[in-house]
């Protein structure tokens, strides 16, 4: 039999993806006739006239989802998160529809940051032993937590990049980070967990396979995913397990990371290049792990689908290191990444194009991110 809270999550999915699915059609005929469209441009790849509101559809699966079935209201936390998503999804709403300054960005995620680290006390306060380290001071681990808020909102955003990848690995995500928060008895974030996957859900149909409907997710979406996986991350890592246990991996930071490597470990490659060539580490360019893909000749599909079984093979390699050091587990699976990110771009650099289309899709990516 399944108990209450399970049947919770259940539902949240189901209510989560009814509300995006039916919302998604017409927030793509008003942003078309509204003229809210992203038209292809010399940093684009795509055709046409697109919508990019999707986050809206994802937002309101997200909240409605999850406000219906935590338990017994909401709980302390939820009365943080509800606000900081509120400031996240009206920053990214602003941005996709007339753009806004870096600095303004980045003011209001440091505030959505600091309502759920400080207020709702969702924060890192020790590394499990990671290089040595074990529990940190309590200033040091609200700087460092609001820091780690920061970057995976901003790499989930960054990843956003071609049809169905930034979904997709929120769909993957939010799968594991949902059963896993489930089994350590945090069952409301298993809640927000599949709240936001059933969001997820009807906008990759519609992102990758559409033809009327067809629509981005834009800032607004990618943006609220990486704080989603945030939340979620931070949760899992306040964890103390007793060593032995069922539920005690010593290499549980390790594990969390490889749930999310992809969006890691290409947004740091990036900004260490762009930032090695005197750039602003916000500079858009076309490179990209993704953008490597596509000048395989891969399509938007292949690409995605392809950087989505990277991403769980990595899982898969850290979940059978388990009980290694996490420091190893890091090593071995950022290594493997960056490995096969150079890798892929050498292929690029010689002209190899193995996947190369007889024809283009109609409709690529609205980012060069």
């Amino acid at each position: 039999m399944l108990d209450h809270m399970t049947w919770g999550m259940i539902w949240s999915l189901i209510i989560g993806a009814m509300i995006s699915f039916v919302a998604i059609p017409p927030i793509v005929s008003l942003a078309k006739a509204k003229a809210l469209v992203v038209h292809p441009n010399g940093r684009t790849s795509h055709k046409g006239a697109i919508p990019a509101l999707g986050g809206i559809a994802i937002f309101a699966g997200l909240i409605i989802g999850t406000s219906l079935f935590v338990e017994n209201g909401f709980p302390k936390e939820f009365q943080y998160f509800f606000p900081a998503f509120l400031v996240i999804f009206f920053l990214g709403l602003k941005d996709d529809i007339v753009h806004i300054a870096a600095t303004t960005r980045i003011m209001g995620q440091i505030i959505a940051a600091v309502l759920i680290v400080v207020l709702a006390d969702v924060r890192i306060g020790t590394f499990h032993g990671l290089f040595g380290i074990h529990e940190l001071p309590v200033w040091i681990s609200y700087l460092f937590s609001v820091f780690v808020f920061i970057c995976l909102i901003n790499a989930f955003n960054l990843v956003d990049g071609i049809d169905g990848l930034a979904s997709g690995l929120g769909i993957i995500g939010m799968i594991i980070f949902g059963v896993w928060v489930y089994k350590l008895g945090y069952k409301d974030y298993g809640v927000l967990a599949f709240a936001l996957l059933g969001g997820l859900l009807p906008f990759f149909g519609f992102n990758v396979f559409g033809r009327n409907n067809k629509l981005f997710m834009g800032d607004t979406g990618s943006t609220l995913i990486g704080m989603v996986f945030a939340i979620l991350a931070l949760k899992i890592l306040q964890f103390e397990a007793i060593p032995g246990t069922k539920l005690y991996f010593d290499a549980l930071p390790a594990l969390v990371i490889a749930v999310m490597i992809i969006p890691i470990t290409d947004t740091f490659r990036i900004f260490s290049i762009r930032i090695a060539q005197g750039k602003s580490p916000l500079a858009a360019d076309r490179n990209h792990f993704h953008h490597y893909l596509l000048r395989l000749g891969m399509t938007h599909i292949q690409a995605s689908m392809s950087i989505i079984l990277l991403n769980l093979v990595i899982v898969l390699i850290a979940f059978t290191l388990r009980q290694w050091a996490a420091r190893w587990v890091i090593i071995i699976t950022v290594g493997s990444c960056f490995i096969i990110m150079v890798g892929v771009k050498w292929m690029v650099n010689k002209g190899w194009q193995p996947f190369k289309q007889k024809e283009k899709l109609t409709s690529l990516s609205v980012y060069p991110d």
